[in-house]
């Protein structure tokens, strides 16, 4: 018998198909748009995990190709991100762990103020330059249906998406200057964190990671959370 495909499953199987196919199309027919095949797939992997901003993209791209035709491109990705948040940290918060997590004060409390405006809590945090991985860590952590996520997280992505692209589109600002804020990006938060370095807790799997950049509880806390 051949399992079933859950639908949010087939609509990212679909949508990275039809990008690769337009992505050949374009190679070969209209190269000069090929850019935003690249931003497609980029915005993927921006919005999820892996630490790489979408900012300097968006307003490299933007500067191409002008803000709404950017913003478009980006939209799709941007609900793959989101399923994919899901699907890879559902299991972590239910099948971990770090599923005992939730039976501590800290983290109740932090839900319990989520809870008080979580569709607004998402979109601002999507929309503004806030760190965005706690509450994405919450929201799955918290059961906040994913529809009600993706959506929040449109609200505030596409705005800032489209003001990104507009602000590269209107300055015209130079490629150095975008790659530079690109390394910028990248290398901040990495230098804060090792010259911030001190004895902790060894994190030694994905469950404490998490835990760490959602809530920053006391050691001794901690530790009584995640032991065996």
């Amino acid at each position: 018998m051949i399992p079933t495909v859950p639908k949010k499953w087939q609509f990212v199987i679909l949508s990275l198909l039809l990008a690769t196919a337009m992505g050949i199309i374009t190679y070969f027919v209209y190269p000069k748009f090929i850019g935003l095949v690249f931003l497609f797939f980029y915005i993927i992997p921006s919005n999820s995990f892996v630490p790489f901003p979408h900012e300097p993209a968006i307003i490299y791209y933007g500067k191409i190709f002008g803000p709404l035709v950017t913003t478009i491109t980006a939209v799709i990705p941007t609900i793959i991100a989101c399923i994919i948040d899901y699907a890879v940290l559902t299991p972590v918060f239910s099948r971990t762990r770090l599923s005992k997590i939730k039976n501590t004060g800290i983290y109740q409390k932090t839900v319990h103020y989520y809870h008080k405006a979580p569709f607004f809590t998402n979109m601002f945090a999507a929309l503004s330059p806030v760190p965005f991985y706690p509450v994405r860590i919450l929201s799955v952590a918290s059961g906040y249906p994913l529809w009600k996520y993706t959506t929040a997280v449109l609200g505030g992505r596409i705005p800032r998406y489209y003001f990104l692209a507009l602000f590269g589109a209107v300055l015209n600002i130079p490629n150095w200057v975008i790659a530079a804020f690109f390394l910028s990006l990248i290398t901040a938060p990495l230098y804060r964190k090792l010259s911030k370095r001190r004895v902790k807790i060894p994190v030694e799997t994905i469950e404490e990671t998490v835990l760490e950049s959602v809530i920053p509880m006391p050691e001794e806390e901690l530790n009584s959370t995640i032991r065996y």
